[in-house]
């Protein structure tokens, strides 16, 4: 008897490929950022603490509530019981509550130049990322 070589067997080849036709959404479903990111968000939140030209007193400040956020967060996306659009509302609720408690800490100036600094991070993320033309 003749055996089929492993990849002429029809439900293998149907298995294999639904599998790696899976994989992107099994991929989609991981909340939590990548290290990458998240240093890339701490990075950002440094910049911006150094162009509103935060003091030390109110750095120190910032600190802990960044640390709650983050927990809360956390504590959020850990949760399975929840729908991911309730997850992700919950975590605009947080998210909106630490901003005001972090926006009680900046002087005025520094709480306009925030605002500023955020409605232009949120023209950039809006529109599309233009690509090189190809020649």
């Amino acid at each position: 008897m003749k055996t089929l070589p492993l990849f002429s067997r029809p439900a293998l080849i149907f298995t294999f490929v639904t599998v790696l036709a899976a994989l992107p959404t099994l991929r989609a479903g991981e909340e939590t950022p990548p290290p990458e990111r998240r240093e890339k968000l701490r990075e950002g939140g440094e910049r911006m603490a150094d162009e509103l030209g935060l003091t030390d007193e109110q750095r120190a400040k910032m600190k802990p509530l960044f640390a709650q956020e983050r927990a809360e967060i956390d504590a959020v996306r850990a949760d399975t019981s929840l729908a991911k659009e309730a997850r992700r509302a919950k975590a605009g609720e947080i998210h909106r509550k630490y901003r005001e408690q972090r926006d009680a800490i900046l002087t005025p100036e520094q709480k306009a130049k925030a605002d500023k600094m955020r409605e232009n991070f949120g023209k950039h993320r809006a529109e599309p990322a233009e690509k090189p033309a190809d020649k």
